[in-house]
Parts: structure tokens; C-alpha cells; sequence
């Protein structure tokens, strides 16, 4: 009879101290570009996430994880990967506008190259906190949990800055709004996305044949990546347009949305467009049955 491995005291320190040399610069960004901002702005922002957040706990319920895991997947989002997509997006929107003139090549590169960098910086993100809590991913759930808590904390981040922007164009109505279409109705846009990179690096920590352990996150990855692509470069369109609810066809925005296109247009949009996302992943929670499960499952023999 073999012992369950177990990380070194010494091991564990040095992970610890890796992940916190590599998130020196992300924290240094992180607090200068929260410094500016109202405390009522990113309460804002974070009520909403906090939310989501104690949503994707209820999914492992029965194995909670650790607080300071989870708190580290946020922090892990929150900081690493959303100061890694701000400072290469900035690459590559200068160089979209390049291709497609000064302005032009925001489309271009918000709907199809924000998604490639910041899936990719979510993931490797997620890799390195599921390196330094490798002991206790247990299988696809758990891989799921973290990669969605990784997500709503680059949600929060990136909600931040949007929500400033409401402001100043909208005043307190225009927060108000903000907060309810983008970091209620749309909050878990980002843990979906995440979290089908999560299921797939999760699933790969118990599989046995290596290249299914470099395939199935590969494949986890790019359909993160496409449903970032529908999301930015459709559904983020239409709701857009369904707020602007111009009078004639090509003309100004209305002042405020109507009652119509708020409450009732776009909750159908968002869930159309994340729904099927967390319908999945939600059966895929359900359905699995993760490493520590199947071990509480077995009666103790005798």
C-alpha cells in the first residue's frame, strides 16, 4: 500500500514564494490603477462580484475549498491577468490602428483580439494558482470552480474601468445602469469563459495519457476563446445597440434606455448568449464526479 504524495513544507514555501515575486508588478498596477478611483465606484464594482463569487462556491459545496484558494483564484484574475491584458492589449490595439487607421482598429481588435490575449492570460493565470494549490484540485468541479472565480475577478477589474466611464458620461443614473447591465445581468460572462478552461485543466489532472493531458486544455482554451469572440464581437454589439434605441435608423442614442430594452431586451440577449455557457458547465459540475467524491464514494474496506 502506497501513501498519498505529499507537497514538502519546503516545496510549498517556494511556490509561494514564486507566484509572490511574479505578482510584484500586477499589485504594483493593480493599486495605481484603483488609486484614482471613487471607493463608491469599486464598491460598485464589487458587490456584484462578491455575488457571482459566493454563487461558484455553491457549486462544490460539499468539498468547499479552502477561503484563502478562492480568495487567491480572484486575486489570481483580479490582478495577474487583468494587468497582463491591459498592458498587451495596449500593443495590440496600437497596432490595429496601424492596419486600420487611427480609431478603425478598435473593432478589429476588441472583438477579436481582446478575447485571444485575455482568455490566454486568464489561463495562465489559472495555471500558476492551480500549481500552487495543486493538492487540492481533485478533477473537472474543481478545475471549474477556480477557473470561473479567476474570471469574475478580471470581471471585476475590467467593471472597474467601465463603470468610471458611466459615470462620467451618465452620472449616477448612468452607474446605475452600468452596474445592473454589466456586473449583474453580464457578471458571469467572464467566469463562464474561464471556468471551460478551468473544467478542462481540472479534467486533465486525473487523466492518464499524456497527450489527452496536452489536448484537452488546448481544445478547453480555444472554445473559451470563441465564446469571447461571439460575446465582444455580437452580443456585446446588439446589447449596445438595444440601449442606444435610437428614434430614427442611424441617429443619436436616446437619453436613457427605455423600460423595454433595459429589463426585458437585453436579460434575453445576455441570456442567450451566456446561458447555454452555464447551462454546460453547471451539468458538467453536476454530472462529474471528481477524484475526492468517488474516494468519499467507496465504502472503507475491512
Amino acid at each position: 500500500m502506497t501513501t498519498p504524495h505529499r507537497r514538502s513544507p519546503t516545496l510549498r514555501l517556494a511556490t509561494a514564494a514564486c507566484v509572490g515575486a511574479v505578482a510584484i508588478a500586477p499589485c504594483v498596477w493593480f493599486v495605481r490603477a484603483l488609486s484614482g478611483i471613487p471607493m463608491q465606484i469599486v464598491a460598485a464594482a464589487a458587490a456584484p462580484a462578491l455575488v457571482w463569487a459566493w454563487l461558484v462556491t455553491r457549486i462544490d459545496r460539499r468539498r468547499p475549498e479552502p477561503w484563502w484558494a478562492l480568495a487567491g483564484a480572484l486575486f489570481a484574475g483580479a490582478v495577474l491577468a487583468a494587468s497582463v491584458s491591459h498592458v498587451v492589449n495596449g500593443w495590440l490595439l496600437a497596432w490595429a490602428n496601424t492596419i486600420a487607421g487611427d480609431g478603425g482598429g478598435r473593432p478589429l481588435a476588441g472583438g477579436f483580439g481582446a478575447p485571444v490575449v485575455e482568455e490566454i492570460a486568464k489561463a495562465a493565470a489559472l495555471l500558476l494558482l492551480l500549481a500552487a494549490v495543486r493538492h487540492l484540485v481533485d478533477g473537472t468541479r474543481d478545475g471549474i470552480v477556480y477557473g470561473a472565480l479567476v474570471g469574475i475577478g478580471f470581471a471585476f477589474t475590467e467593471n472597474v474601468v467601465y463603470l468610471t466611464f458611466a459615470v462620467l458620461q451618465g452620472g449616477s443614473g448612468g452607474l446605475l445602469r452600468a452596474v445592473y447591465v454589466r456586473a449583474l445581468l453580464a457578471g458571469g460572462n467572464h467566469a463562464a469563459f474561464t471556468a471551460t478552461t478551468g473544467a478542462a485543466l481540472g479534467w486533465a489532472t486525473g487523466a492518464g495519457d499524456r497527450p489527452g493531458r496536452l489536448l484537452v486544455p488546448a481544445i478547453g482554451l480555444v472554445l473559451a476563446i470563441l465564446q469571447h469572440v461571439v460575446w465582444n464581437a455580437v452580443a456585446a454589439s446588439a446589447i449596445t445597440g438595444v440601449l442606444c434605441g435610437p428614434e430614427l435608423a442611424g441617429g443619436p442614442c436616446r437619453p436613457t434606455p427605455t423600460d423595454t430594452s433595459l429589463f426585458v431586451i437585453v436579460p434575453i440577449l445576455t441570456a442567450i448568449f451566456i446561458g447555454p455557457g452555464l447551462v454546460t458547465l453547471g451539468a458538467i459540475s453536476v454530472l462529474t464526479r471528481d477524484r475526492g467524491d468517488r474516494a468519499a464514494a467507496v465504502p472503507p474496506q475491512k
